[in-house]
């Protein structure tokens, strides 16, 4: 068996990429990828590892790439003030639905109910001057 090239090792135990899925990402045919396995190709070696440097790793993030400090999906992007923006709000509806989920129980309903009364009981006595 011939010593396979740096380009293998780096497609298979760097990148973890089969044949078939380097010759998608070079745009090449499956033959084209075994002759660089066999006698290396530098260029083709450096767009795999810009490559696995712009994607995001994982389940469901396939066509999601990094690029120039903006997420990227298709024609959509995304910058870190938008994807900030969207954790703040996240983190605000979740908020709201504990407050709702709260309010849902008698312990909360008698919460507000008593909060009211004493509001009510501050203006009243306010107005009177007590």
């Amino acid at each position: 068996m011939a010593k396979k090239s740096s380009f293998y090792h780096t497609r298979w135990n760097k990148l973890l990429l089969n044949e078939n899925r380097a010759a998608e990402v070079l745009g090449v045919s499956v033959q084209d990828v075994q002759q660089f396995d066999l006698h290396g190709n530098p260029l083709a070696e450096r767009v795999l590892l810009l490559w696995d440097r712009k994607r995001l790793h994982g389940e469901g993030w396939e066509r999601f790439i990094f690029s120039r400090g903006a997420l990227i999906c298709g024609q959509y992007r995304w910058g870190p003030d938008t994807l900030l923006l969207w954790r703040d709000q996240a983190a605000e509806i979740e908020r709201l639905e504990r407050e709702i989920k709260r309010l849902r129980t008698w312990r909360g309903l008698s919460t507000v109910f008593v909060n009211k009364l004493v509001d009510m009981t501050r203006r009243d006595h306010g107005r009177r001057g007590l």
